[in-house]
């Protein structure tokens, strides 16, 4: 993994939680780093899974499967991922005041 492309998606991260106080985004720091590599590394590995698959399946029969481990290891970090988003939204996503939606004259 090229450090360029995860300097680059951790701005990408950061610049999603923008009006995030900016001393818990230094606090998450490590954490924002480590969905950078993941989501890089997810991307790879969905990659990867589309040439090889994800089942071994026995020529003379279809019924017999084998799970590669590319699957578990997608599994794995696809869980990390959405782990790790989960508590960056939790404390760094921001309230949006979408200002005048005209219901005020319905409540």
């Amino acid at each position: 993994m090229k450090e360029s492309e995860l300097l680059i998606e951790i701005g990408r991260l950061k610049k999603d939680f923008d009006g995030a106080d900016e001393n818990k985004i230094n606090a998450l720091e490590a954490l924002i780093e480590q969905a950078a590599y993941e989501r890089i590394y997810l991307k790879r590995l969905n990659e990867q899974a589309l040439i090889s698959g994800l089942v071994k399946i026995h020529p003379d029969n279809p019924c017999i499967q084998q799970s590669l481990p590319i699957s578990g290891e997608i599994s794995k970090h696809s869980a990390a991922l959405t782990n790790i988003t989960d508590k960056l939204m939790k404390y760094l996503s921001t309230e949006k005041d979408d200002g005048d939606d005209g219901l005020d004259d319905y409540e």
